[in-house]
C-alpha cells in the first residue's frame, strides 16, 4: 500500500474534525448574536422545555420575563440562572405569575409583563394540564379548566397581549 495514501487518512480526519469544529463556534456565535438583547416571555419556565429554553436564552443574553404558577420557585429558578452566569453578558430574569386557569387574570398578567421592557420579541407558549382520565368520567368544570389552560389563556395572551407588539419589534 502507497505510504502517501496511510497518511491521507489522518489528515482527512484532521481537517473534517477542524471544519466541523469551526462550524460548531459559527453557529453558537450566530445563535448568541441572534437572541441577545431580545425579549423572551417564557410560560411555564419551570419544567421540562421551558426551563431548557429560559436557560438556553439567559446564556445567549437574551432579557427573560420567567413565567410561573408559584413565585417561590420562580425566584429559585432565577437564582440558579443569575448564579450560573456572567453578569456582564446577562440581564437578571424578570418574574411574573401566570395561571392559565383564571381567565379574568389575563390582562394583568399581560400589563405586567409588557412594564418589564414594553414588548415582546420571543414568546413561547410551554404551559400546559393534562388529566390521565377516561374522558367520560372527567366533568364539565374539568374540561374547561383543560381548555383554559391549554388553549383560551395562550391564545389570549399571544392575540390581546403581544399581537400588535411583536409586529414592530422591540427597537
Amino acid at each position: 500500500m502507497d505510504p502517501a495514501a496511510i497518511l491521507l487518512v489522518p489528515v482527512v480526519v484532521v481537517v473534517t474534525a477542524v471544519v466541523i469544529f469551526l462550524h460548531s463556534l459559527v453557529l453558537k456565535f450566530l445563535s448568541t448574536a441572534m437572541v441577545r438583547n431580545k425579549v423572551v416571555v417564557i410560560t411555564d419556565a419551570l419544567t421540562g422545555l421551558g426551563k431548557e429554553c429560559a436557560t438556553l436564552f439567559h446564556e445567549g443574553g437574551a432579557r427573560v420575563i420567567l413565567c410561573g404558577k408559584t413565585w417561590e420557585k420562580l425566584e429559585g429558578f432565577a437564582d440558579n440562572l443569575t448564579s450560573a452566569a456572567d453578569p456582564k453578558l446577562t440581564f437578571p430574569p424578570k418574574l411574573v405569575l401566570v395561571d392559565f386557569g383564571d381567565m379574568n387574570s389575563m390582562p394583568d398578567v399581560i400589563a405586567e409583563t409588557l412594564e418589564c421592557y414594553g414588548c415582546v420579541d420571543v414568546l413561547i407558549l410551554n404551559s400546559s394540564l393534562k388529566v390521565k382520565a377516561p374522558v367520560q368520567s372527567t366533568s364539565l368544570k374539568m374540561d374547561k379548566l383543560v381548555m383554559d389552560n391549554n388553549y383560551f389563556g395562550p391564545i389570549t395572551v399571544a392575540k390581546e397581549g403581544y399581537g400588535h407588539h411583536t409586529s414592530r419589534g422591540c427597537q
